[in-house]
């Protein structure tokens, strides 16, 4: 008798008819239960095949075609159906669901009476957000005037409306000091908050010692020693802020660090970012734009995305508690007049205000910069920003010009104190990002905020 290599896994020379046909039957048996459960699987891939077929008919009833090629119909892939869900159903579910809640207003759904108005009874409160989450589902408002939206009166008391809030979004939440913004969380039901540790942190008005006796005194905490807890956890005012807080609390984790970390980076020119990427984020940013000098609608081809123009100064000028350098103002200013109608034409689509920003930082010489600009530039000296870093955190600028203030003597203290400060200043650029002073006042350690941005700008200079 012949055995195929297949039987010679289950079957050998020694064995007898009987074991054969049991082997056999075994096998038989086996692939019985295998055809079956395959049938199963057709018969239900048929049916949803079919079930598939009729939505597809159904949405077309509704003139809505999910896929524009019919070779596509039956690709399923999670990301490809995620994504023509987006753009072709959810997109007409959203406005069906707009048009349906404007209907329920305009038919005087939960209208307040001339006598209702102003009043904060709770079941009027109800009836006054029902109605106005009809036409403005989402409110904006400040941490500070949202706890008062949501105070009710009933039972001869004033009492806040707890687990209101369907969902509390929270934006550059790495700005807000944790006891500023826990009211409000104790409104909602659900958060989401957004914003980056690294970038500049809440204006706190309560030092660690301050911070330490109030906890204590409060009881949050039993003795001095349990406060380092806190500060561990973000649960203080000294030291954190709600981004911190919520990273904590969060059970994801990217990079060693808690909370989803948004890799992908869309503003700056890969030339700018990278320095944010070095100093700040480890590596772990993924620039998408592209370098500048590679991109063909680069708006002004001859400048550098990152660089410097050397201003001679051996050390600047006090006022009070600030700094000024009135060389490097003027300077900055006839750089600019001389440069402002190439920008203009650069850009001739985009509104004037958006074009150049000035950061400094020092309050002393955004004034002395702001003298000049009025001097040298009347007409366009209401169209370029200029203010600390502060001032243009969440904004961006297709130019950014760092006035570095300092003198060669001086040091750079203020520049180097917080990482975070120049990662923001910085990130504002989205084509350019000049450095306007003496350079030798920058640190040579590249560790360092100013010497890994002299390592960034030094051989292109202007």
């Amino acid at each position: 008798m012949l055995i195929n290599d297949e039987e010679q896994s289950f079957l050998n020379e020694y064995m007898s008819f009987d074991e054969i046909k049991e082997k056999y039957s075994q096998r038989y048996a086996e692939y019985s239960k295998t055809l079956s459960d395959l049938k199963k699987k057709k018969d239900a891939v048929e049916k949803l095949k079919s079930r598939y077929d009729n939505e597809l008919d159904q949405l077309k009833q509704h003139n809505i075609a999910l896929h524009e090629k019919e070779d596509k119909e039956y690709k399923f892939d999670i990301d490809y159906i995620d994504g023509l869900l987006d753009r072709r159903i959810r997109y007409v579910e959203f406005w069906l669901a707009v048009h349906y809640f404007e209907c329920r207003w305009v038919n005087g759904e939960d209208e307040l009476s001339e006598k209702q108005m102003g009043k904060n009874y709770k079941n009027i409160l109800d009836m006054f957000y029902n109605r106005l989450s009809m036409i403005t589902p989402c409110l904006v408002m400040t941490f500070y005037v949202l706890p008062k939206q949501f105070l009710a009166y009933g039972d001869q008391k004033k009492f806040f409306l707890y687990n209101y809030i369907d969902l509390l979004i929270v934006d550059e939440a790495g700005q807000v000091s944790p006891e500023i913004a826990a009211g409000a969380f104790s409104l909602a039901k659900k958060s989401i908050v957004v914003g980056d540790i690294y970038q500049i942190e809440p204006v706190r008005t309560v030092n660690r010692a301050l911070d330490k006796a109030l906890a204590l005194s409060n009881g949050a905490i039993q003795s001095l020693s349990e406060f380092e807890f806190l500060e561990q956890t973000g649960l203080n005012s000294s030291c954190s802020s709600v981004m911190k807080v919520a990273a904590k609390c969060c059970r994801y984790e990217k990079f060693n660090e808690k909370g989803l970390f948004l890799s992908e980076h869309r503003r700056c020119y890969n030339e700018i970012i990278d320095y944010c990427n070095r100093l700040i984020y480890k590596g772990n940013l993924q620039p998408m734009r592209g370098k500048g000098r590679q991109d063909e609608r680069l708006a002004i081809k001859q400048w550098p995305q990152m660089g410097f123009m050397q201003i001679d100064s051996e050390y600047s000028s006090r006022k009070g508690s600030s700094r000024l350098n009135r060389i490097e103002a003027e300077q900055i200013v006839e750089w600019l007049k001389s440069n402002y109608k190439i920008i203009l034409k650069a850009y001739p689509e985009d509104a004037k205000e958006n074009l150049v920003g000035i950061i400094t930082p020092f309050k002393a010489q955004v004034n002395c910069i702001q003298v000049e600009l009025k001097k040298q530039m009347p007409g366009y000296y209401s169209k370029i920003s200029v203010g600390t870093v502060h001032t243009f955190q969440g904004a961006e600028r297709k130019i950014i010009i760092l006035s570095t203030v300092y003198g060669k003597q001086d040091g750079c203290f203020f520049i180097d104190i917080n990482k975070s400060l120049m990662n923001v200043a910085v990130s504002r650029a989205k084509d350019n990002f000049f450095v306007f002073g003496d350079i030798n006042c920058l640190k040579d350690t590249q560790s360092s905020a100013s010497g890994l941005l002299k390592k960034c700008i030094s051989s292109n200079a202007m």
